[in-house]
């Protein structure tokens, strides 16, 4: 192996771990046994003692929200009522410190009451998300104790976006009112109120302009899945382009989240990326020996999704750790694989990356499709909860018919491989 060959492999690498899911936070994909996580940690549990269906994540139509940013580990958030001079402790995604199980308490006259959270152990209740039309989210949180030997204390949570409030400056925009002695309607501003950008902008994207993309996902998808083995230099060329789309257009949505302002933009980038990725295929095309470990590192980084979300079920580690390093051992892995098998693993990879392609075109049209980074940020963030709502039999479905498309494109492709071999040997006798 060159140092040249080295040195592409060792960028490829670093470009794939980098624009892999990172701290924004989102939900869904597979479940079963294997995914719905460590039944002992199935909440959030920032402390000893478990916060009660305390999710920190929302998702409506890709647009993403997370108020983990918001999370104080060290101690509570206090707000004093301008009429009575009571105190409020509240904190996000965790238990207060004040009381157990709560995450919002007020302090009336030396006596805790609890505002918000279940007092029943592991209760069914939970928080009640939706997005709101002011620009946010709005939270109707699990009820407190009981209140007036009646109803139960409630918490609204309103929290407007606003772009300017990061860190604690939200705390300067904390309103306190009631509707009544036992209703209280809590209204902040904070930049974790805004839905998050980078990736998933890309994924709102190809929501709306769904038949566009679709078609084009499940032409080249066919001709990949049936026939990357006999067009292999236009396949690696087709392959770099879009892994140069969807790598170089994460970059520009990170880095530099303010430039691409209308979907215009984001055309633009997407053609410019794509063109790039090309150029780069077509300068690689005929370097058998570095394409076959491009394909093998791509099939690694595949498995790496898997593989992630098996192995945390049964490693007490940090989870963002733990991701990278599957990445990284499941990309070697893939690599060495493809460089040892050179002869089967084009027709496995284009089979695999065509098969996706075409599920993910179809899945495009008719919908309910849990994309896969998604379900990444969510195992992150232990959300077991919301990744075991969020199964259902699309799921499996999608999953199902990714693994037939891959199978009937090894088959067929291996059929074809076959046929063009007799060929040559009955040119060679004549």
């Amino acid at each position: 192996m060159s140092i040249r060959n080295i040195i592409e492999i060792t960028i490829l690498f670093s470009l794939l771990v980098f624009i892999s899911p990172k701290e924004e936070k989102a939900e869904k994909f597979l479940s079963s046994s294997f995914f719905e996580g460590p039944k002992e940690i199935k909440s959030f549990a920032a402390s000893s003692h478990k916060i009660i269906n305390t999710k920190c994540l929302y998702s409506h139509e890709y647009n993403i929200y997370s108020l983990q940013g918001l999370q104080n580990d060290k101690e509570d958030y206090e707000y004093v009522e301008a009429d009575n001079k009571t105190k409020i402790y509240y904190n996000f995604c965790r238990n207060t410190h004040a009381i157990e199980n709560s995450t919002f308490v007020e302090d009336n006259n030396g006596t805790l009451v609890r505002l918000s959270g279940s007092i029943d152990g592991e209760g069914e209740s939970k928080n009640v998300w939706e997005e709101s039309k002011e620009g946010g989210v709005l939270i109707s949180l699990v009820e407190g104790e009981i209140c007036n030997n009646s109803e139960k204390y409630s918490v609204s949570l309103d929290i407007r976006c606003d772009a300017d409030k990061d860190g604690k400056k939200f705390k300067e925009t904390v309103e306190v009112t009631k509707a009544d002695s036992c209703k209280y309607n809590i209204l902040m501003k904070s930049l974790y109120g805004c839905s998050l950008k980078s990736k998933y902008l890309l994924l709102k994207l190809f929501q709306k302009f769904k038949f566009l993309f679709a078609i084009i996902f499940v032409l080249f998808g066919i001709g990949l899945c049936f026939f990357g083995n006999r067009f292999i230099k236009y396949a690696i060329i087709g392959i770099c382009g879009f892994v140069g789309c969807y790598a170089l257009t994460a970059l520009v949505l990170k880095f530099f989240p303010n430039f691409i302002t209308k979907e215009g933009y984001l055309f633009i980038c997407l053609i410019i990326c794509f063109v790039l990725g090309c150029v780069i295929g077509y300068f690689i095309r005929n370097d058998e020996k570095m394409y076959i470990l491009l394909l093998g590192a791509g099939l690694g980084y595949f498995a790496a999704t898997f593989v992630y979300q098996i192995i945390q079920n049964h490693v007490d580690f940090d989870p963002e750790i733990l991701y990278y390093a599957c990445v990284g051992v499941c990309i070697v892995i893939g690599a060495f694989l493809a460089w040892k098998l050179t002869k089967y693993i084009i027709i496995l990879a284009t089979s695999v990356f065509g098969g996706y392609l075409i599920m993910r075109g179809v899945a495009l049209i008719a919908g309910n499709y849990l994309d896969e980074g998604l379900v990444i940020d969510l195992i992150k963030s232990k959300e077991w909860d919301e990744l075991k709502e969020m199964r259902n039999g699309w799921t499996y479905a999608y999953l199902g018919s990714w693994i037939v498309l891959t199978i009937a494109g090894v088959f067929i492709q291996c059929k074809n491989n076959k046929k063009k071999k007799n060929k040559d040997v009955e040119k060679d006798k004549k």
